[in-house]
């Protein structure tokens, strides 16, 4: 019988996920992560889609956040790929596991995996599925190594697709400190406005990018935003859509910036050696005031880009262009 069951079970890998609950014959199924936690505190949120065609992860969000010792990240196809370990490949646990894939320069490679219990000699298939509590093929670390282990939580069979949101990216100015700063964050653009953050007024320059947890597509990433400490002197914020560069700030700046979040907002990013943005998206420039409270500017505009510079600030980004993201819709 332990034999028969098996190879149900390997022949039965295809049927993972399927769309709708109870369905076992649909092509791609698409399963939310519920509860998930890991021994040390951190919480394990989004979803994935399977096809049974070619028997991979398709498209997956996956956000890991608070505990020790690693950075929040979030996983999205742009900068992670994905293995699926059926019972043939693994002689005691089937596992998804997903790993950043912007290494390189010291950056080290973030590794996500999580087993869940299958059930694949049930028909319909089935609704739930817990994640298995076995820290040596269940956990997060860094480059392979498991550092926090899976204490538990649940995948869900779902019928809803993730959604795919707009939000306005809005840039303020305060005079005082001749700072610039940008936000996604209803409640923090209603606190700039209104003056609870006083000394803030509007530009009038923003651009438009995907609100957190949409569908991530093949080209979205993840914004972290860190906060310049005042006790180093600086009092600002800086974003990024490059995984290496967010995982770069803190291992070189950790005692001086401070990480807000992993994913403010979500963006493409340019290639990094052209500085070509995806179709359908338009270029952001971030230019550098060169002075030690080191605030940044980001912005669509060549001619605003072209002033910033005249007053000294200094661009960055990738090719000929210095572009570093690229945002929604065409220029």
């Amino acid at each position: 019988m332990r034999d028969l069951r098996r190879g149900i079970r390997a022949a039965a890998l295809a049927a993972l996920f399927a769309l709708g609950a109870g369905s076992a014959s649909a092509a791609v199924t698409l399963w939310q992560l519920q509860g998930v936690t890991f021994d040390d505190g951190t919480t394990v949120s989004g979803s994935l889609a399977y096809d049974d065609g070619p028997n991979a992860v398709t498209s997956w969000w996956i956000r890991v956040q608070g505990g020790s010792g690693l950075l929040p990240f979030t996983y999205v196809p742009a900068n992670s790929s994905t293995i699926m370990a059926g019972s043939l490949l693994h002689t005691t646990a089937d596992y998804v596991e997903f790993r950043s894939t912007e290494g390189g320069n010291g950056v080290v490679p973030r590794v996500l995996r999580l087993m869940p219990q299958w059930y694949f000699e049930s028909t319909p298939t089935p609704s739930t599925m817990a994640v298995i509590t076995i820290p040596a093929v269940s956990g997060e670390g860094m480059g392979g190594t498991s550092a926090r282990s899976v204490a538990g939580g649940q995948f869900k069979n779902v019928m809803l697709v993730p959604p795919v949101a707009l939000v306005d990216v809005i840039e303020f100015y305060h005079a005082g400190f001749d700072h610039y700063f940008m936000s996604a964050n209803p409640p923090e653009i209603d606190a700039l406005d209104t003056g609870f953050f006083t000394g803030w007024a509007r530009t009038g320059h923003s651009f438009k990018a995907y609100v957190t947890g949409s569908s991530p597509g093949t080209t979205l990433r993840p914004v972290c935003r860190y906060y310049g400490l005042p006790s180093a002197g600086i009092d600002s914020h800086f974003y990024s859509a490059s995984a290496a560069e967010c995982w770069q700030v803190n291992a070189y700046f950790g005692t001086e910036w401070q990480i807000e979040s992993d994913n403010v907002f979500q963006v493409a990013l340019p290639d990094t050696t052209t500085g070509v943005c995806p179709g359908g998206t338009v270029p952001v420039y971030r230019v550098f005031n060169n002075k030690h409270d080191a605030n940044h500017r980001y912005m669509t505009s060549t001619v605003v880009r072209a002033q910033m510079e005249a007053a000294g600030w200094i661009r960055e980004g990738y090719g000929p262009d210095a572009t570093i993201m690229c945002a929604v819709g065409a220029p």
